[in-house]
């Protein structure tokens, strides 16, 4: 009896720090949030620039855990959050969740023939749980 006891106490103590957000680098500037729609409009107004964009995580990285993805409209091209390899791993389990992205709006070539498309090179990450 004492058993079950102490099992749900320590799952009480535990639930908060399992469902705390996970972050990377510096903070996320939340105050000032850009949409991920507004850069595709007009990419050349934000290149280079620092911003902070939210969105659902579509796709990560497998490999090197180096990328993730945000949703965007389907006539969109992809928007990228990408880092060095190594300078932070992107867990799978991001897949579906919110995140929030800190950093410089950059080209990302998709290749010769094929329109460029955006991406930011992150200061600071923040996946919601």
């Amino acid at each position: 009896m004492l058993k079950p006891l102490l099992l749900s106490a320590a799952l009480l103590v535990c639930s908060p720090l399992l469902a705390a957000n996970i972050t990377f680098g510096d903070t996320v500037n939340k105050q000032q949030v850009t949409a991920v729609a507004q850069i595709l409009t007009k990419p050349a107004d934000y290149l280079e620039q620092t911003v902070t964009v939210v969105g659902e995580v579509t796709g990560v990285c497998s490999k090197q855990n180096c990328w993730m993805t945000l949703a965007t409209a389907e006539d969109e091209p992809r928007f990228r959050i990408k880092v060095r390899d190594g300078d932070m791993l992107f867990p799978l389990s991001a897949k579906g969740k919110t995140a929030y992205a800190t950093g410089v709006v950059k080209v990302w070539s998709q290749g010769e023939g094929n329109a460029d498309a955006y991406q930011l090179v992150p200061t600071a990450v923040e996946i919601a749980e």
